[in-house]
């Protein structure tokens, strides 16, 4: 995964809320798919500022947060002695064959290039039996974020900018998690209401590693093609729109063996907070 979070890291969350008892709530669906009834070894690609991660933690998993942006862990809230944070690649993860009982991906497969081989080094660090959790937060098709983001989609094309498709990575990664289980359960672990405007839209997408990558003029010139539209649109970028978001799991326990054709990398190489 080459995507950097550090130059938005001290706000991510500030765009990215989410109802406070969404960390418990996610930890406690999974749990139910996965049969588990007390602490386990979790492993969690692309932990970010740990707002999933702090409820592992709290509830005395041994939890092991990793991503690419050490700005991010350094905003991650951790003190106990059960957690780990590591700056590594969820292609190439410091951590032997068979280390983790649950691997939490929140908003990771919609985000990489390769999730090809994201998901076969999850499958190689997961023990026998384990789980993976594909979680992400899922907004109405017809709602104000999904027409902004089709209509950011048009625009950067317009501008011969090749644009990101998340959702058609991450329904390609969900097939193949899909294909190499022996179980699979899809749950709902929460649902919020919220009052969505355009220019919240414009806020959070401008601080999206992906978007933020793209130089300087042309984010700029995307950005106030996008206003110049919602305004026409909507008749203001401060018009504000009910609308119910979700956070949606996919929880697969793997078929013994995906991912076994990597080889271990030394569980030693890597770099801690």
């Amino acid at each position: 995964m080459n995507l950097t979070f550090d130059a938005t890291a001290s706000t991510f969350e500030h765009y990215r809320s989410l109802p406070s008892e969404s960390p418990e709530a996610i930890r406690a669906a999974i749990w139910a798919a996965a049969r588990l009834s007390g602490p386990a070894r979790v492993l969690d690609v692309g932990a970010g500022t740990g707002r999933i991660g702090k409820a592992f933690i709290a509830a005395g998993d041994f939890y092991v947060g990793v991503d690419t942006s050490l700005a991010m862990l350094r905003e991650f809230p951790a003190t106990s002695g059960n957690c780990l944070l590591a700056q590594a690649d969820g292609q190439e993860l410091p951590f032997r064959n068979d280390s983790f009982d649950v691997v939490l991906l929140f908003q990771v497969l919609s985000s990489v290039d390769d999730w090809r081989s994201v998901l076969k080094e999850v499958g190689r660090v997961l023990r026998p039996g384990g789980c993976v959790a594909v979680g992400h937060t899922a907004s109405p098709e017809s709602g104000i974020d999904a027409q902004l983001k089709r209509r950011l989609t048009a625009i950067l094309s317009e501008m011969q900018i090749e644009s990101h498709r998340p959702e058609k990575s991450r329904r390609q990664a969900l097939a193949w998690l899909d294909s190499s289980s022996v179980r699979h359960v899809h749950s709902q672990a929460v649902s919020w209401n919220v009052n969505a405007t355009p220019q919240e839209f414009l806020l959070r997408h401008s601080t999206g590693a992906r978007f933020a990558a793209l130089p300087a003029p042309l984010r700029e010139q995307a950005l106030q093609k996008l206003r110049e539209w919602a305004e026409t649109e909507f008749g203001s970028t401060d018009a504000q729109f009910h609308e119910k978001r979700r956070i949606e799991l996919d929880i697969f326990e793997l078929q013994e063996g995906t991912g076994r054709d990597f080889a271990a990398p030394p569980y030693e190489k890597h770099n801690r907070k």
